[in-house]
């Protein structure tokens, strides 16, 4: 089930100072973006157990382009 709109988007966390923001996708996948890192990405499988991402650079580092990304992301990946 692809999202039609940016703000369907479920954001599940956003840290006091505003520089992680992560979201879960209608498939309960999780979509992560860190303002210091410049960029977003997905969770992916980890061996371990910890919480790894596969990140994608921003051209531009603010939230908004953080959440096109994501919806871009969300859409591409569950299509």
């Amino acid at each position: 089930m692809a999202l039609e709109r940016i703000r369907d988007l479920e954001q599940v966390y956003k840290s006091t100072d505003g520089r992680i923001v992560e979201w879960r996708s209608p498939h309960g996948d999780w979509y992560r973006y860190e303002r210091d890192r410049g960029a977003v990405g997905p969770e992916i499988e980890s061996q371990n157990g910890m919480r790894r991402w596969e990140w994608y650079v921003l051209d531009k580092n603010d939230l908004t382009s953080a959440k096109r990304k994501v919806f871009g992301l969300i859409n591409e990946n569950e299509l």
